[in-house]
């Protein structure tokens, strides 16, 4: 089946040095905060995170639950991190998250978030149809991920002042 390719790029300027940017993605007990979850929704939230290594999320919304899970694919201390993440039950395929920080002359850090993704294509869709869901897929997914990094702004806010 045809698959179309979906990118997303999310660039954000945190109050927050590179290093505790970087920690909001590499440390279990911060991560299980608001990485495709949150403290309320989260079942579980399984992390080996070193390259190589992998995690398991399941998250409960709605009475619906979602397995996420990925791998690590390359972690570079507060500079870098390309890792994988897939959907059980709604794709085959794993898409691809890139993080990359840069520290900016005010202390605080620039965060460009990369998401790549292959969306089967339905054969029934006209060129139309086809159009317009792959931007709804894409506009949903954008809304999605932006709402999870104000979350981790979010959480990062409120263990500053803690």
């Amino acid at each position: 089946m045809a698959k179309y390719n979906v990118e997303i790029d999310i660039e954000r300027l945190l109050k927050f040095t590179p290093e505790v940017v970087y920690e909001a993605w590499t440390k279990k007990d911060i991560l299980k905060e608001w990485f495709m979850t949150t403290l309320r929704t989260n079942k579980s939230f399984e992390a080996d995170i070193q390259e190589g290594g992998t995690y398991r999320i399941v998250d409960s919304r709605n009475g619906k639950q979602n397995v996420i899970e990925g791998t690590y694919e390359e972690l570079v201390m507060d500079e870098y991190i390309k890792m994988t993440i897939g959907m059980l039950g709604l794709s085959e395929e794993e898409d691809v998250i890139e993080v990359e920080f840069f520290e900016r002359d005010n202390g605080g850090t620039q965060m460009f978030f990369y998401y790549r993704s292959f969306v089967e294509k339905e054969r029934s869709l006209t060129a139309l149809e086809y159009k317009q869901k792959k931007k709804e897929y894409h506009d949903s997914t954008v809304h999605g991920f932006e709402l999870m990094i104000d979350q981790m702004q979010h959480v990062l806010e409120e263990q500053r002042h803690n």
